[in-house]
């Protein structure tokens, strides 16, 4: 479907223009070695029609650590630039404080656990310009494997349950 120009205040605020989304059902292990590692296969590029309109973007993750792991977390970037994080610089905690969109962690966890994470993100990008978006990831405590839409380990016995993972872009009437 074409989507025609909107002039500036043409929809009232808060008005849905468009929706996008992108799925991916593969099973990933993404082997991070301690830095954000872009989840390849999953981002929603959306071209806003006016520069007053805002971009919702939500996730729907189904991400696990390794089995030994304790934390891992994630990052938003548009056009290859981070845009997510929260304040990372409290000095009491200093470089271990690492600013993120979400953030998963247990003691440890076991062979089979994943968990689902539904972050969301509203940006202004000021713009008429195609904004693209994907999530990056990071096993930050130990530099190890996340992974997506599967559990750390992995065979062919019956209760291996392949799941599915959302990115959904929304450009809101500014």
């Amino acid at each position: 479907m074409a989507l025609t120009k909107i002039a500036d205040g043409g929809m009232p605020s808060g008005s849905i223009i468009q929706v996008v989304q992108s799925s991916i059902k593969t099973r990933l292990a993404l082997a991070t070695s301690g830095n954000y590692t872009k989840i390849t296969g999953l981002e929603a590029a959306i071209t806003p029609l006016s520069t007053s309109s805002k971009i919702l973007v939500s996730a729907s993750l189904n991400v696990a650590g390794n089995g030994s792991g304790y934390v891992y977390s994630g990052r938003l970037y548009v056009n290859d630039a981070h845009i997510s994080d929260a304040s990372a610089d409290d000095a009491t905690y200093g470089s271990n404080d690492v600013g993120c969109w979400f953030c998963v962690g247990l003691t440890s966890f076991s062979n089979y656990g994943r968990m689902h994470v539904t972050p969301q993100y509203l940006h202004s990008p000021s713009s008429t310009s195609q904004q693209t978006y994907s999530v990056y990831v990071n096993d930050n405590r130990d530099n190890s494997t996340i992974y997506l839409n599967r559990q750390h380990y992995e065979t062919n016995a019956d209760y291996m349950n392949t799941s599915k993972s959302y990115l959904t872009a929304m450009e809101i009437a500014g």
